[in-house]
């Protein structure tokens, strides 16, 4: 009875959302979860979807595989990305068809069961540009304006004076340096002035 419930109630929509220069590693993957009657699981149900991505074949070998766990909104739709958990880049895209395998459990209780695998087509080699050579480089565009002169900081706080420094040793005494030549005889001096003349002196004794 659960494999009659899981099977043919899910409806699988994939894309790529891509940017300029650059894909993206993630595969977008929404179903509707219904239930035997065909009717929309109940809101508030809780999903995990274990995928696999095969090599060459729909049973080659296990190149990518992750889990991701989802609640079923009001319609029973629940969107994941492939690649949010573990890294699509570990694909090689380019070297051969890859084949999705969707397993389905509900409410975190039994096994996964199995509902089916289909080839990835041209949309998730988008993922291979990634792997791709680069093209040439454009023209260079023109310069933009150039932008407003930011604020003036604030000055910052000055830093502590440092530690003075211990002082150095007194330096050993130069070697005495050699008497220096003797300097040139000086000029005469001029003739001083004639001095007063001295008094008389006392006359001498008559003779015998």
């Amino acid at each position: 009875m659960k494999n009659k419930l899981l099977l043919g109630f899910v409806f699988v929509a994939l894309g790529i959302s891509t940017v300029v220069g650059q894909a993206p590693q993630l595969i977008n993957y929404q179903a509707v979860v219904r239930n035997a009657a065909g009717q929309p699981v109940a809101s508030g149900t809780p999903v995990s979807l274990l995928f696999t991505i095969h090599d060459v074949t729909p049973t080659g070998a296990n190149v990518f595989s992750e889990i991701d766990n989802d609640t079923a909104n009001q319609f029973g739709l629940v969107n994941v990305q492939i690649g949010s958990v573990n890294t699509l880049t570990i694909v090689n895209w380019g070297s051969g068809a890859k084949y999705l395998q969707v397993e389905v459990k509900l409410n975190n209780t039994g096994n996964y069961v199995d509902m089916g695998t289909s080839q990835l087509l041209s949309v998730p080699y988008a993922l291979f540009a990634g792997n791709g050579q680069i093209g040439p480089q454009g023209a260079t565009g023109a310069q933009g304006l150039q932008g407003v002169t930011g604020v003036q900081g604030i000055q910052g706080v000055a830093g502590a004076t440092g530690v003075q420094g211990v002082t150095g040793a007194s330096g050993s005494q130069g070697v005495q340096g050699a008497t220096g030549a003797a300097g040139p005889t000086g000029n005469n001096g001029s003739t001083g002035a004639t001095g007063p003349s001295g008094q008389d002196g006392t006359n001498g004794n008559n003779g015998n």
